[in-house]
């Protein structure tokens, strides 16, 4: 049986009385893509520095490549490659000179890519770090990262202060690192188009909760926002398009303001519709109209 590179159950974090994580599950296969999408506070930055072992869980656990993530020995830590938020670069030093420091603890770094990279991102290796500018601090920031060439990625907000083109350049190098499908990568964004761009799975947290896990293609099929007529309700089980029934989730309801009511379904297998009734209206949707009527 394939091993996750990371393996999250029930994780749970609080700070003082505030439950930032709530009980979260999930997992992420070598060669997986997975995208992490959520407004700001939803819990994405505590969720990737939990799973990685830099904040402690209240309750549940995680475990990268089978090693609770806050007991990893070296071996394991050399085996991802991170880039927070806020990037933890030493002004004082040159961009070489930082990447050159970085390569002393790796003995697996690729020097031919790290150029590359520098050079394909026009990032001025001869200046001194203090004086690039915030675009220019966040392409060094992933090169460090990317340069041992880890088998996970994770990546928090890592387009935030990229222009398109960079952006562009940028999710390209993470399709052509997890064709490797023995790589696993996590990034954090609020840019729906650029997850969509790139991710094989999607994971939309909300208020602290893993509101979604699901493939692209799950996405597509399984999601949908029914539109219900005054004094309609909506049926306990859904034929599916293989003519199987399935439990629907319920993801959200709301009152259309006409006496009628919209809801946000996920049903297994997808559905054709028809449980509905013909005065009802059936939409699949894309992942921003999925992301923005969680919100709505």
């Amino acid at each position: 049986m394939t091993e996750a590179a990371l393996e999250l159950k029930t994780l749970t974090k609080r700070f003082d009385r505030n439950e930032v994580l709530k009980g979260i599950s999930a997992s992420v296969m070598p060669g997986e893509v997975v995208g992490l999408l959520g407004l700001n506070g939803a819990g994405k930055t505590t969720l990737l520095e939990t799973a990685l072992g830099f904040a402690l869980p209240d309750d549940g656990s995680a475990r990268v490549f089978g090693q609770d993530s806050t007991h990893m020995d070296g071996a394991t830590k050399a085996r991802i490659g991170f880039v927070p938020q806020r990037d933890e670069l030493l002004d004082g030093m040159k961009g070489g000179q930082y990447l050159d420091l970085i390569a002393d603890f790796y003995p697996t770094w690729n020097s031919r890519l790290v150029t590359r990279l520098a050079t394909e991102w026009a990032v001025p290796l001869d200046m001194k770090i203090g004086k690039l500018s915030v675009g220019q601090r966040q392409k060094l920031s992933i090169i460090s990262a990317l340069g041992h060439e880890p088998a996970l990625v994770i990546l928090d907000e890592p387009v935030a202060s990229l222009d398109p083109l960079a952006r562009r350049s940028f999710l390209k190098e993470l399709v052509d690192i997890a064709s490797a499908q023995t790589r696993s990568i996590i990034f954090s964004t609020h840019i729906v188009t650029d997850l969509e761009r790139v991710a094989s799975r999607v994971w939309l947290m909300q208020d602290g909760l893993l509101r979604i896990d699901a493939t692209m293609d799950e996405l597509k099929e399984e999601f949908v926002r029914v539109q219900l007529p005054p004094g309609a309700t909506l049926p306990l089980t859904l034929t599916q398009r293989d003519a199987a029934s399935s439990p629907a989730e319920i993801l959200r309801t709301r009152d259309d303001g006409h006496g009628g009511v919209i809801a946000m379904l996920r049903v297994p297998g997808g559905t054709d519709g028809r449980n509905f009734g013909s005065a009802a209206r059936v939409d699949n949707l894309a992942l921003e109209d999925l992301f923005l009527e969680l919100h709505a």
